[in-house]
């Protein structure tokens, strides 16, 4: 929100609640500032290991020689305060990186932090690069003030040896699903394994599931268009209904098991059949790769389908829209057009990002992407699921991309009331409609495709 001439910020990295030094900002927000002689495009990332940095290095980096680009990582549960205390400062790195455009962009667009990227649009072609949808959820007041850098969604994980050697069946609906969880738990199984104990934003993930495969995307739809309100009965029953879930045990192993799991025991209880599947993202790829197969040394695989419809009248498949990861241009940039010249290479230079897709797992950005178009070498799975993606017709709203910030953080933070019985589902879907309502009307609810007209 804006306090003054400051923006506070609450991003779901920074709910994990790690933090930094006061002086340790003021040292970085310094050695950064966009004011110096240097013209150099200046990027600050959160990428999870040394592999994965030294690749984007020589990928994104080293190999774009039209303007010197000088590459930082900061921590996962940093990135986001550091920029906005140098963005604050007047200074931060040229391209700004944001958890979405839902996050981050709307407040530094009204402190005037931002460049307006609608007219370079025609000169890069991004009308023609990008799907539709993702640009539009990238404007504000008809702006385009970012661009996307990840596409993701969510996806029902398996361990094909798990289901067959269990005689299950992946689930499509309800039915099946309730039927999957029940003779998993029979036979000393988890059925979903799950944990937020490394990260507070898994809650919306879940909330992202009941509201679009429990109500429906057409009822989410609606709702974010103001058409309906979120206390709808439709939202209540699936969020009680959801939760009930990991009542019984189905998620996590109950919900004390929730609150404790971390990312590794999730991992590992899919690869050794402890847990009967996984319901997560597909920014999963990356991490999976280190449990399952040569890099964990196993012979194991794991595998993806559609995340099964939840209630009455759902379809069967609905790919929730995601952008993981924005971009935009810092106001300060001493080199402006340098930067968006770089930010365009970043997004849309379709070989350097299929082959980082290839090459470390990494999530493209929402470009048109056929199966044909991946490089030799990539994984199926990953081809498969992309080429399906981009050319989905029933599509679900993540919370992280087409709900406005305020809205997203109650729904992350008070989810955990309704698993404990603090909160019923109801007083949680009214205080979704009492923040929403407050946000629709200020006009800070990024713009959402309609259901079934696809990407």
């Amino acid at each position: 929100m804006i306090k003054g001439d400051t923006v506070e910020l609450i991003t779901r990295r920074t709910l994990l609640g790690a933090g930094v030094s006061a002086a340790t900002i003021g040292l970085l927000s310094a050695c950064s500032a966009s004011g110096s002689a240097d013209r150099s495009v200046i990027l600050w990332n959160n990428l999870t290991n040394s592999t994965q940095q030294d690749y984007f290095q020589k990928n994104f980096v080293d190999a774009y020689t039209k303007a010197k680009v000088k590459f930082s990582n900061k921590p996962n549960n940093a990135i986001d305060r550091l920029i906005q205390t140098a963005l604050a400062a007047g200074s931060g790195p040229s391209i700004v990186i944001t958890p979405g455009p839902s996050t981050g962009v709307p407040e530094y667009t009204k402190a005037g932090y931002l460049i307006d990227l609608s007219q370079y649009a025609d000169q890069y072609g991004w009308n023609d690069a990008f799907a539709p949808w993702a640009l539009a959820a990238s404007k504000i007041d008809g702006k385009l003030m970012s661009l996307p850098t990840q596409f993701e969604s969510m996806a029902f994980y398996t361990n094909p040896t798990t289901i067959k050697k269990n005689n299950l069946a992946v689930p499509k609906n309800q039915a099946e699903f309730e039927e999957f969880c029940t003779e998993a738990t029979a036979k000393g199984m988890v059925p979903i394994a799950t944990g937020k104990a490394d990260w507070q934003g898994v809650n919306e993930w879940h909330a992202v599931i009941a509201l679009n495969h429990g109500a429906g995307p057409e009822a989410v739809y609606s709702a974010l268009t103001g058409a309906t309100k979120w206390t709808d009965p439709v939202f209540v029953d699936a969020v009680e209904r959801y939760t009930g879930y990991f009542k019984k045990g189905w998620f996590g192993g109950g919900v004390n098991s929730y609150f404790t799991n971390t990312f590794a025991t999730v991992y590992n209880q899919l690869v050794t059949g402890t847990a009967a599947a996984m319901i997560s993202g597909t920014w999963e790829f990356a991490s999976l790769r280190k449990y399952f197969g040569t890099e964990a040394g196993n012979n194991e695989v794991w595998d993806w389908a559609a995340v099964p419809s939840l209630g009455a009248g759902v379809p069967e498949v609905v790919w929730d829209l995601a952008i993981g990861q924005s971009a935009a241009v810092n106001s300060k940039a001493v080199d402006v057009a340098g930067s968006v010249a770089y930010l365009n290479f970043l997004t849309t230079d379709k070989k350097t990002i299929l082959n980082a897709v290839r090459d470390q797992d990494f999530q493209p950005s929402p470009i048109r992407i056929t199966a044909s178009g991946f490089p030799t070498g990539t994984d199926s799975r990953t081809a498969d699921l992309y080429s399906q993606l981009a050319a989905a017709k029933k599509i679900g709203y993540t919370t992280w991309t087409f709900f406005p910030q305020k809205t997203e953080t109650y729904i992350i933070l008070n989810w955990e009331q309704v698993l404990t019985g603090k909160m019923t589902a109801a007083d949680y879907c009214a205080g979704i409609q009492k923040s929403f309502a407050e946000e629709l009307a200020a006009g800070n609810v990024p713009a959402a495709p309609k259901p079934g007209q696809g990407i």
